[in-house]
C-alpha cells in the first residue's frame, strides 16, 4: 500500500490526505468514546455472563425439580454431584439423610417382620447382627431368650415322646417343670401308670390262670384286689374250693366205708356235717352202735366201779367219794361206746380173749386197752417194723383179778 501510496499523483494523495484525516477524526471520537463508555464487546461479555448465570439457574431448578420428581436418594446425589454449589444443595443433603433414615427403618422393620415370621432364634439372632441399633433389639434378645428355651423345650419333649417311656417323659418334667408339655406330660405318664398297672394285672391273671389253684387266684386277688379279673378270681376260688370241699367230701366218705366202723362214720358226720353223705353216714352208725351194742357182752360197770374204789382206798387210804365212782362210771362208759364204734377194726381172736366177762371184776376200760393193744401189734406184724413175734398182752396180776387165770 505505501509503495501505492507513494506511486500515486499529487492530486490523489491530497485527495487521500482528507481522507485520512477524518478516519483519524472518527478513530480519536470512538477513543474518546470508549473511554467514556463500556464497549460493546463488554456489553456483549455482561449480556452472556447474564444468560449464562440464567441457564446455570434455570438448570439448577430443572435438576432440583426432577431430583424430587424422582425422590431418590440416587437423584439427590446426582444432583449434588451436578450442581455442588446449587440453591438446593443444602436441602438435597437434607433429603438424602432423611431418605437414608427412612430406607435404614423400612430395612429394620422388615428384617424384624422376617424374623417375627421366622419365629426362630436363629432369626432373631441374624437380626440382632444386621441391626444392633435396630428399633426392636431389646425385644429380639428378649425373643431369642424365650425361643431358645422354648425350642430346647420342644426338643426335650419330641425327645421323651420319641423315646415313650416313664422315665423320660418324668425326666422332661424335672428339666422343664414349667414348659409347655408338662400338663400333656403328666397326661401321658398316668396312662403309662395305667398301662402298665393294666399289663401286670393282666400277666398276674394269666399266671393264676396258668396254675389254675386257688393259691394262686388268692395272691392274684391280695395283689390286684380291685383288678379288672377280681371278681372272676373269687368265683374261680369259689368254685375250686367247693371242688375241693366235694372231693375231700368224697374221700372222706370213701375212707369211711372202707374203715366201715361206727366211729369213721360218726368221724364223718363231724368233719362233713353238710356233707352229701351225712344222712347215710348217720344211718350207718347208729346201725353199726345198735349191732355193736348186741355184740358187746353187757357187765356190771357199778360194781366194778364201786369195788375199784374201794380197792384204791385201801391201797392209798383216805375215803370212797362219789365223785370217784361218777368219774369211773364215764370212764367205763367211753370205753365201751368206743368199744362199739371200733369192733370192726378188731380181730375176732381178739374180741374173744380180750371181751370177757367170766373174769374177777370186768372193766370195759380193760377190755379196750388189750383190744387196742392187740390191734396195735397185729399192725406192727403187717408192717414187719418189729420182727416176727410173738406178741402176747401182760398177764394180769391175780391180786387184780384173780377170778380169770
Amino acid at each position: 500500500m505505501s509503495d501505492n501510496w507513494r506511486q500515486q499523483p499529487g492530486d490523489a494523495r491530497r485527495i487521500a490526505f482528507p481522507k485520512l484525516a477524518i478516519v483519524a477524526v472518527v478513530a480519536a471520537a470512538a477513543l474518546a468514546s470508549a473511554c467514556s463508555q463500556p464497549s460493546d464487546t463488554q456489553q456483549a461479555q455482561q449480556q452472556q455472563q447474564q444468560a449464562d448465570e440464567q441457564a446455570r439457574k434455570d438448570a439448577d431448578e430443572k435438576a432440583w425439580a426432577d431430583a424430587e420428581k424422582t425422590g431418590t436418594v440416587a437423584a439427590y446425589t446426582a444432583y449434588l454431584q451436578n450442581f455442588g454449589a446449587g440453591a438446593h444443595v443444602s436441602e438435597a443433603s437434607q433429603r438424602i439423610v432423611a431418605l437414608n433414615e427412612a430406607a435404614r427403618k423400612a430395612a429394620d422393620e422388615k428384617a424384624w417382620a422376617d424374623a417375627e415370621k421366622a419365629g426362630t432364634a436363629a432369626a432373631y439372632t441374624a437380626y440382632i447382627q444386621n441391626f444392633g441399633g435396630g428399633a426392636h433389639v431389646a425385644e429380639a434378645r428378649q425373643r431369642v431368650t424365650e425361643q431358645s428355651r422354648k425350642e430346647a423345650d420342644d426338643k426335650a419333649w419330641a425327645d421323651a415322646v420319641r423315646a415313650g417311656t416313664p422315665a423320660a417323659i418324668t425326666a422332661y418334667t424335672q428339666n422343664f417343670g414349667s414348659g409347655a408339655h408338662v400338663a400333656e406330660a403328666r397326661q401321658r405318664l398316668a396312662a403309662l401308670d395305667e398301662q402298665a398297672r393294666k399289663d401286670a394285672d393282666d400277666k398276674a391273671w394269666a399266671d393264676a390262670e396258668k396254675a389254675g389253684t386257688a393259691v394262686a387266684f388268692n395272691g392274684y386277688i391280695q395283689k390286684f384286689g380291685s383288678g379288672a379279673h377280681a371278681a372272676e378270681a373269687r368265683q374261680r376260688i369259689a368254685a375250686l374250693d367247693q371242688q375241693a370241699s366235694k372231693e375231700a367230701d368224697e374221700k372222706a366218705w370213701a375212707d369211711a366205708e372202707k374203715a366201715g366202723t361206727a366211729s369213721a362214720f360218726t368221724s364223718y358226720v363231724q368233719k362233713f356235717a353238710s356233707g352229701a353223705h351225712v344222712a347215710e353216714a348217720r344211718k350207718r352208725a347208729a346201725a353199726l352202735e345198735t349191732q355193736g351194742r348186741k355184740e358187746v357182752p353187757a357187765i356190771d360197770i357199778q360194781k366194778t366201779c364201786q369195788a375199784a374204789a374201794g380197792a384204791m382206798v385201801k391201797l392209798m387210804g383216805g375215803t370212797t367219794t362219789e365223785q370217784d365212782i361218777n368219774a369211773c362210771l364215764d370212764s367205763e362208759q367211753k370205753a365201751r361206746d368206743q368199744i362199739v364204734k371200733d369192733r370192726a377194726t378188731y380181730a375176732s381172736a381178739d374180741k374173744v380173749q380180750c371181751m370177757r366177762t367170766d373174769v374177777y371184776l370186768p372193766s370195759y376200760v380193760e377190755w379196750l386197752t388189750c383190744l387196742e393193744m392187740e390191734r396195735d401189734v397185729r399192725k406192727m406184724q403187717q408192717e414187719e417194723q418189729f420182727g416176727a413175734g410173738p406178741w402176747t398182752l401182760p398177764r394180769v396180776p391175780r391180786t387184780i383179778n384173780n377170778a380169770g387165770r
